[in-house]
């Protein structure tokens, strides 16, 4: 997962926020360690999720 350093959601690696985000500014973490910390799904990766299955 990625997560943009400042904010309560995480991402997939695909998410085009993700993407327009750069490399700087940006962790990497398991979904684990994001739900851990008390992260939620980002809305458009949640939604490209269920429309690909």
């Amino acid at each position: 997962m990625k997560v943009i350093i400042g904010t309560r959601r995480y991402h997939s690696t695909a998410c085009p926020l993700i993407r327009g985000a750069g490399e700087t500014g940006v962790e990497t973490m398991t979904l684990a360690s994001a739900e851990a910390a008390g992260l939620t799904s980002c809305s458009v990766c949640q939604h490209e999720r269920e429309t690909v299955g």
